[in-house]
């Protein structure tokens, strides 16, 4: 099993950060989970990626040509990818992956999650989002996305398929025993 792992390449002003990751690492070590991640050695990106690799994990990191001098290409893992923009990047490490989590980052973790959630919603894959809920991190925008879906904009099926934990072992067995929900366009 492959699962993307979308997260900052910065660190975060926590120490709890850095040490969830490495706790995730672990588990995806245990339950032999091959990590598909953005390329970088910097932040949360390098950890989940130095972790992975000094457990004996397999790490495939997919790393767009204008990001390998600014993010810093990881050499010391088991595959680099190199594509020519974020979309592809994005897309390739939706093919790649069996899963996906999202764990603390900005504004391109967010982007890369929600790309995924907006395709399973359209059924055109089924596999498991997840949020790495480290430090509450994801608490508001998870209390956000009920809200969108009391509005009407979001059916709560929506909301309800993601999974959320703030504990590596729950989240992986969550994923691992997740049934896909109905498309938007099935009733």
């Amino acid at each position: 099993m492959n699962i993307a792992v979308y997260c900052g390449s910065v660190f975060g002003n926590d120490i709890s950060y850095e040490n969830s990751v490495k706790e995730l690492a672990f588990e995806l070590y245990r339950r032999n989970i091959n990590v598909v991640y953005g390329g970088s050695t910097q932040g949360l990106m390098g950890v989940i990626s130095q972790e992975s690799m000094r457990l004996g994990n397999r790490v495939t990191g997919v790393i767009p040509y204008s990001l390998i001098n600014k993010e810093i290409q990881s050499e010391a893992i088991t595959e680099v990818i190199k594509v020519n923009s974020m979309s592809e990047r994005k897309n390739k490490m939706e093919a790649l992956s069996d899963a996906f989590i999202a764990m603390p980052g900005g504004y391109g973790t967010f982007d890369e999650i929600f790309e995924v959630l907006s395709a399973a919603q359209l059924g055109h894959h089924g596999k498991p989002c997840a949020f790495y809920n480290i430090n509450g991190y994801y608490d508001k925008l998870i209390e956000f996305l009920h809200h969108c879906s009391k509005e009407g904009f979001i059916n709560e099926r929506f909301v309800d398929m993601i999974i959320v934990s703030e504990h590596p072992k729950e989240l992986l067995d969550k994923i691992e025993n997740y049934t896909p929900v109905k498309s938007k366009w099935e009733y």
